[in-house]
């Protein structure tokens, strides 16, 4: 990081620079070098989708489970007969195990998403790989093996991806999101998820909402936006999934994804 007042507009005009080369490149070009960079560099790649053609997407669910909102996420899930893949905190899913066991027993996917909503990027080493390790631990007691990990905050470090690997889990990240720890209409949430939405996609929603410091939770309906979601995407053919069958039956696709 810049020190300096020169430093800090040596990196604006960096950036600018940047920008400008994108808005310049032509689109297909961009994503042909994108599939170049995450080829080269699958063997620390975190999971960001599917390559094969697909119409399916992953509905996944983070910071739960939440003792109002995903009993009612359930029941929606289940009239839809859709799948998802739910990312838990351990702390939350010790107070909730019978809604572990109702995600199981209705053939969602449990995965880890930390024992507590702290950025593991911050911790220290061995703290990150104790704490990881134990969650890991004390979650497959509720669920039986736990095979993917997303962080929270989407913080990853090259040092805590290996720590995860190391773990036997497999880093997912996202692609379309809803901004749903953001307040709003169910509306205009269902709208953001759909805006840039393709098959293969991993969508990020939430369950429950862990606020970043000094912001309020969100106080909107977010099963509603859920059902717009799941009403959008079977308007535009998408099958909803979860992480383990979309990459499944469609290649992974692994991207380098490190985010302070």
């Amino acid at each position: 990081m810049f020190a300096s007042a020169e430093g800090h507009a040596i990196a604006a005009s960096s950036g600018r620079w940047t920008a400008r080369v994108r808005a310049l490149t032509p689109r297909k070009a961009r994503r042909a070098a994108r599939r170049f960079r995450d080829a080269v560099l699958s063997p620390i790649g975190s999971i960001h989708g599917a390559w094969n053609p697909t119409r399916q997407v992953a509905l996944t669910f983070d910071d739960g489970p939440d003792p109002v909102v995903t009993p009612r996420l359930l029941d929606l899930l289940v009239q839809r007969g859709a799948r998802a893949t739910f990312f838990v905190l351990t702390e939350r899913a010790t107070a909730r195990p019978d809604l572990i066991r109702r995600m199981l027993a209705e053939g969602h996917e449990v995965a880890l998403h930390f024992d507590r909503h702290d950025r593991i990027t911050d911790l220290p080493p061995r703290e990150a790989r104790r704490r990881l390790a134990a969650a890991k631990a004390e979650l497959e007691a509720m669920a039986g093996p736990v095979v993917y990990f997303r962080p929270p905050y989407g913080g990853q470090s090259l040092r805590t991806y290996l720590i995860a690997r190391s773990l036997g889990l497999q880093v997912v990240s996202w692609g379309p999101m809803a901004d749903d720890w953001r307040e709003q209409t169910p509306e205009q949430a269902a709208e953001r998820a759909m805006e840039r939405m393709t098959g293969g996609d991993i969508l990020l929603l939430h369950d429950a909402v862990e606020p970043h410091p000094h912001e309020a939770p969100p106080t909107f309906d977010r099963v509603r936006m859920v059902e717009l979601i799941l009403d959008r995407m079977g308007e535009r053919g998408f099958a909803p999934a979860t992480v383990g069958r979309l990459v499944a039956e469609a290649r992974p696709h692994l991207s380098p994804w490190f985010e302070a």
